[in-house]
């Protein structure tokens, strides 16, 4: 109950200075949604990607680093925002063990990767020159802000992923945005001025990036998957994205949005979704390879 209040009153602060003070607040949501943390999570994969080979790409100048390992049909793992690599590595044994090549990068300004700012579109063509720097056409599974920008990179940066796996995915970059400010007690007035700032910085409208219209018009084999107690990215999100495009989805009771990453029942049904694909993404793949 008390760490229910101190967080009520923090919030409560935070709107009323905010409030007050709209420009400046604003600008520093700008800045925390340009500017990712260092990942100070708990690391639960720490030893996953032990033996993996190593590579780096530049991506508009900046060093992104890619890992490797194993052989056969690629996937490509994508995490999330101020996370690593390291928080997709509840997929990596059991990808290996069904016998995929499991690759995974830091994107831009995170974990090993080089930069301190992460406009939404590096971070898409950072997917998409990893996954093409493997040299064949590979699977993606990715994470929150990580899976909204995969979308992106397949709109705009001509990724053509075999299949995506989509978790946790916001139904728009504004829509994070926006959750992430109101969870801190962000004012109205300080979260118009947030996006105005955000938009400015990325030299188009925070609106211009959603994930629902981008799934409506894209060909690729895709599964949403997301719990209905995510307290980042609501569960009104994914439901907004089931309705826009004609993908299937998993859709989990508990998980929040970073532990569903953990989930082995969750991991295995998406195994089960792949192999059920198989002869079809092999197909596609020797099409490809012509």
């Amino acid at each position: 109950m008390g760490f229910d209040l101190t967080v009520t009153a923090r919030k409560a602060v935070v709107g009323s200075l905010s409030a007050a003070m709209p420009n400046y607040f604003g600008n520093l949501g700008a800045r925390l949604f340009l500017h990712p943390r260092a990942n100070k999570s708990k690391r639960h994969w720490a030893n996953a990607f032990e033996g993996f080979e190593h590579h780096s790409i530049f991506v508009d100048g900046h060093k992104v680093p890619v890992w490797t390992r194993g052989e056969g049909q690629p996937v490509m793992l994508v995490h999330g925002w101020e996370r690593d690599h390291f928080t997709m590595g509840g997929f990596v044994a059991p990808l290996l063990q069904s016998g995929y090549q499991v690759a995974a990068l830091d994107l831009p300004a995170h974990g090993e990767a080089e930069g301190g700012t992460a406009p939404l579109p590096l971070l898409a063509k950072a997917i998409a020159a990893a996954t093409d720097s493997l040299n064949h056409p590979a699977i993606v599974i990715a994470h929150s802000i990580g899976a909204a920008m995969t979308v992106l990179a397949m709109e705009d940066y001509q990724l053509k992923p075999l299949a995506a796996v989509l978790i946790s995915a916001p139904s728009s970059a504004k829509a994070y945005a926006v959750s992430q400010a109101t969870d801190i007690g962000l004012s109205r007035s300080a979260i118009g001025k947030m996006v105005t700032g955000i938009s400015t910085a990325l030299g188009a409208p925070l609106e211009r990036f959603r994930v629902d219209l981008a799934l409506k018009k894209l060909p690729t084999r895709t599964i949403l998957i997301h719990a209905k107690d995510d307290n980042i990215v609501p569960f009104s999100e994914a439901e907004t994205n089931a309705a826009a495009a004609a993908v299937q989805t998993l859709w989990q009771a508990r998980g929040g949005h970073n532990k569903i990453l953990g989930d082995a029942e969750m991991i295995n049904q998406v195994l089960a979704w792949l192999h059920t694909h198989q002869a079809t993404i092999q197909a596609e793949t020797q099409k490809t390879s012509i």
